[in-house]
């Protein structure tokens, strides 16, 4: 797809823009300067082509976290891969020194620019706009990305800046999403560059630093293996409920996250080692639990952790091998997870790469798993089995009963249970239900939703009647021919 690539210093409404011309709400929009950070991109259809909108942060930007120097190379490698770049300048803050170097980095580099002058609401604010026309740029497009005024002439430009015949008349739908959720500094950025760098050949696909809260939004990164495309979410680190309280920003990347949860086919929880399993931890575990998500524990920078683990073993102390630490390892996730304990654990370390397209194999094995129909035979034969190891009871003495069952959905697997009464059946006996289903389906891995039913007498009949074999049609037997009989008048009264 063409790339376009929006540019300009920060707060004047690169983000904005973004979100106006898609019509979505895709980038984070916050009042204040260097929200964004890592290059956010969509495919965005213009006449039934599709080009390729990339988001970027404020260029010249001073960040607090000293990460400007991270933010300039994302700008930088957008705009070298860009066919036409939108150079977005602010009406109301007029032309600015950092306006007049943005635009001399665009002149110098030879890079095809339209010059879009941003929070122009009206005409009086029009009149303002042609000052921006010394960067030597071309005449300003006066837009508001906030009114949806002028986005008509944005396309007009791009139409006639790009050869759009060249572009796709659509785009591949990937086959799975992946979200990387965690706690800050949890590695999750360096996952996914991992990734890229595997399958793209792209080692700073998005901004790494060891400084926590570095990714403020969720990243769609596509990549293609082996010949299937896959899209991997780079989400915001979780902090504690009372440190998001007080912070917008952190407000809005928390629920950025949650949402790349609820639209993600695979979760990977990734578990810093190095650091004990915290609140923020056992939230999305129990957010990623109550969504019914395929996930897997991924737990990262192992290789330091097996080194502190061994130093902190006595002097003199036999030497425990890898698997034991895993194994040690594998029940201390259990204990503080428990209701993740179907989920598989991996070991990564995702600056080395180690173990990444084990990872993404493992992704791929739960995807279909959680997309796996079984028959109604199967799945009663399943459930009578559990029924004679162990029936439900209730305190009052009344008996429930379990009729029959039958599977509705998949992703996640979803299995109606017909009872006399669902009051009955009570959470520990739906857990054993779960687990045992687990062992004995082909879900051994991923969540399963029981949902209990009361069985209705219509429910009844169609379990009980057969099935009535469709009755052949049969021709209309031909009238006989010969003389037609006189029509009798009746008396008239």
């Amino acid at each position: 797809m063409p790339v376009i690539a929006i540019v300009g210093r920060p707060n004047v409404g690169k983000s904005s823009l973004l979100n106006a011309l898609v019509g979505k709400r895709i980038s984070i929009v916050e009042d204040v300067p260097g929200v964004t950070r890592d290059r956010v991109s969509i495919p965005f259809a213009i006449d039934g082509r599709y080009v390729e909108l990339v988001d970027t942060g404020g260029y010249g930007f001073v960040d607090p976290d000293q990460l400007t120097d991270h933010i300039r190379q994302q700008i930088e490698l957008a705009m070298s891969r860009a066919d036409l770049v939108l150079f977005v300048v602010d009406c109301h803050a007029g032309l600015v020194a950092a306006d007049q170097e943005v635009a001399s980095l665009l002149r110098r580099q030879g890079i095809r620019t339209v010059l879009v002058a941003n929070k122009a609401d009206g005409s009086k604010t029009d009149a303002m706009v042609g000052d921006f026309a010394r960067l030597g740029l071309g005449t300003p497009i006066p837009v508001s990305a906030k009114n949806d005024r002028n986005l008509d002439l944005v396309l007009e430009a791009i139409r006639a800046n790009v050869d759009l015949s060249r572009a796709p008349t659509g785009v591949t739908e990937p086959e799975m999403h992946i979200a990387i959720v965690g706690k800050r500094n949890a590695g999750k950025s360096t996952l996914v560059n991992s990734i890229t760098m595997l399958y793209e050949g792209e080692a700073n696909r998005v901004i790494v630093s060891e400084v926590p809260g570095t990714t403020r939004d969720s990243i769609d990164v596509r990549i293609e293996k082996e010949g299937r495309s896959l899209v991997v979410i780079d989400t915001a680190g979780v902090r504690k409920k009372r440190q998001m309280v007080t912070n917008d920003l952190e407000f809005y990347s928390f629920h950025r996250a949650q949402r790349s949860v609820r639209r993600a086919d695979v979760v990977m929880l990734l578990i810093d080692s190095t650091e004990a399993i915290s609140e923020p931890d056992k939230k999305l575990a129990q957010y990623i639990d109550e969504q019914f998500k395929p996930v897997i524990i991924v737990v990262n920078k192992w290789d330091l952790a097996r080194q502190r683990l061994r130093e902190q073993r006595q002097a003199g102390a036999t030497e425990v091998d890898d698997a034991t630490l895993m194994h040690q390892y594998r029940q201390y996730i259990e204990q503080q997870l428990p209701n993740l304990d179907y989920a598989p654990i991996a070991f990564l370390t995702a600056r080395e790469g180690k173990n990444v397209q084990a990872v993404l194999d493992l992704a791929q094995h739960l995807f279909k798993q959680a997309r796996i129909r079984v028959p109604t035979a199967k799945l009663n034969e399943a459930v009578h089995q559990i029924l004679e190891e162990r029936t439900p009871s209730t305190p009052t003495g009344q008996r429930p009963k379990i009729f029959y069952v039958t599977q509705i959905e998949t992703a996640p697997p979803t299995i109606v249970v017909f009872v006399n009464n669902p009051a009955l059946i009570d959470q520990a006996y739906q857990r054993f239900m779960i687990n045992r289903l687990r062992e004995l389906l082909p879900y051994p891995e991923v969540p399963i939703r029981l949902v209990f039913r009361a069985r209705t007498q219509r429910d009844e009949d169609q379990q009980a009647k057969p099935a009535r074999p469709a009755r052949p049609q049969q021709k209309p037997r031909p009238k006989k021919a010969g003389p037609r009989k006189p029509i009798r008048k009746g008396r008239q009264r």
